[in-house]
């Protein structure tokens, strides 16, 4: 286990450079340290959120004083200047020459001892050009002997909880930092990639594509569902109460809560007791539009990690069956934990590869789910890494995967059923477009024996919209 949550910070930014999602690893790293004081986790959880969103920004001020290719630098050693970087621009309460000793430490205690001197030059070249214009500078700084664990707990009881996660300051400090080194292009201020940030203006205009953006360096709360089958949202209201825990009603579902200042999901009052799940509100008001009714048959195609399956179950009240599919053993595990820890008895999970028609299930349920493989460009906030993986080929390939998958959902469902259909993107191409085709294509029925018609579609954009970007539209077959 890493000795200080600087370590298990360093150890996450690295498990994300390995490709595992920026949300998963955080998550990961949180459940080593759980028992491990507040100030530390919320240290973790800011430095590895902060660095992830802001690495663009970050990279290109450290090039300033860097003569070999970045991408050349050992992992360890690139990750820990970004940490220090991220410390020293937006951590005001953290004196530079702390952050500059601690990262020093870190390098050599990785037997890299050599290059701890180039990791020292490095950050020192940076703490020189920020001399008085950001915070604390290293003239007034507390000096080399403070630690790490003692710098993050004064970030935080010094400049309250808010401190932990984003705020609007954080958008007004990068502004400030990009005034400071003269960067004036916006894909970079924001650390959104060149391509990815002119595909936001030529699809939605220069004005919210900035909103798109700035968006990821907001912090909107923790949205958890209330799990009607055991509670209200008013018993759970007063649970909330009891620890202090800060709320506010949801702004688009009645059964949301927006929590703050949450800094590990599972020590929630009423988490292991099933009375709560974790779940966007765009997302919900998408099971919502489906107007589930008592005994009806579900089919959730892409399920994991299963909120609208445990929300269309929920409203079933107990009746009818919800069958639970995803292509993984791996992904119905996360499924069936969060199907025991609700207490849902009639969902049934398999593993199956929702592209592959199954023609026994043609014409068996009332409903069927299609939350389809999605470029995820609506969830860059709470997956900060998306930005940088995904590639301008991609918002094409996903199309043909979705239209698969579509197709048998329509199969599946029975005449006068419902098809939801839904994304975690804002991009036209994998929403609006693929259910356009799907129309035009079931609009005779002398072709098909059936037609589809569209109830209801809604697109939710973040910075525009205050929850993630989501697209879903409800289809009925006739």
């Amino acid at each position: 286990m890493a000795e200080t949550a600087r370590d298990t910070a360093l150890d996450i930014l690295l498990d994300i450079e390995q490709k595992t999602f920026s949300n998963t690893a955080l998550d990961k790293g949180l459940r080593k340290i759980q028992f491990s004081d507040k100030s530390e986790r919320a240290y973790v959880t800011r430095t590895v959120e902060g660095v992830t969103e802001c690495r663009m920004l970050i990279d290109h001020i450290l090039g300033r004083y860097i003569k070999m290719k970045y991408d050349k630098l050992r992992p360890i050693v690139r990750n820990v200047l970004r940490l220090g970087c991220y410390e020293m621009l937006f951590m005001d309460s953290i004196p530079a020459r702390a952050t500059i000793s601690e990262c020093v430490k870190i390098v050599k205690k990785h037997n890299m001892a050599s290059l701890g001197g180039f990791v020292n030059a490095v950050l020192r070249n940076l703490d020189r050009e920020l001399q008085g214009k950001l915070g604390e500078t290293e003239n007034d700084a507390a000096g080399d002997s403070a630690s790490k664990g003692d710098a993050a707990k004064n970030d935080i009881s010094e400049n309250g909880q808010a401190e932990a996660g984003k705020s609007e300051s954080d958008l007004a400090r990068i502004d400030r930092v990009a005034e400071i080194f003269n960067i004036d292009k916006e894909y970079i201020k924001y650390s959104t990639p060149k391509w990815l940030y002119e595909y936001f203006v030529k699809t939605f205009g220069k004005d919210k594509a900035e909103r798109i953006v700035r968006d990821e360096f907001n912090d909107r709360g923790l949205v958890i569902r209330v799990n009607s089958t055991k509670t209200d949202r008013e018993a759970l209201k007063e649970r909330l109460k009891e620890k202090n825990i800060r709320f506010e009603n949801g702004r688009y579902s009645e059964n949301s809560l927006i929590l703050k200042n949450i800094d590990f999901v599972r020590r929630i009052p009423g988490f292991r007791e099933g009375l709560f799940s974790v779940q966007a509100e765009s997302s919900s008001c998408a099971v919502e539009a489906l107007q589930i009714e008592k005994g009806m048959k579900i089919l959730d195609l892409c399920a994991a990690p299963g909120g609208k399956t445990c929300y269309a179950a929920e409203l079933l009240g107990g009746t009818g069956e919800v069958i639970s599919r995803d292509i993984s053993e791996e992904k119905l595990e996360l499924i069936d934990d969060n199907i025991r820890r609700l207490g849902l008895t009639t969902v049934k999970t398999e593993a199956a590869d929702a592209t592959v028609l199954e023609p026994e299930l043609k014409d068996n349920f009332d409903i069927v789910i299609a939350d389809v493989p999605c470029s995820g460009l609506g969830v860059i906030g709470k997956k900060n890494d998306i930005k940088y993986r995904i590639l301008p080929e991609d918002l094409k390939g996903l199309t043909d995967i979705s239209k698969k998958i579509l197709d048998n959902a329509v199969s599946y469902v029975k005449t006068g059923g419902r098809i939801l259909y839904s994304t975690c993107t804002i991009n036209p191409g994998e929403n609006e477009e693929v259910v356009k085709k799907l129309l035009e294509e079931y609009s005779d029925p002398e072709v098909k024996g059936f037609t589809l018609s569209l109830l209801t579609e809604r697109l939710f954009i973040q910075g525009i919209d205050e929850t993630d970007g989501f697209y879903y539209a409800v289809l009925e077959k006739k």
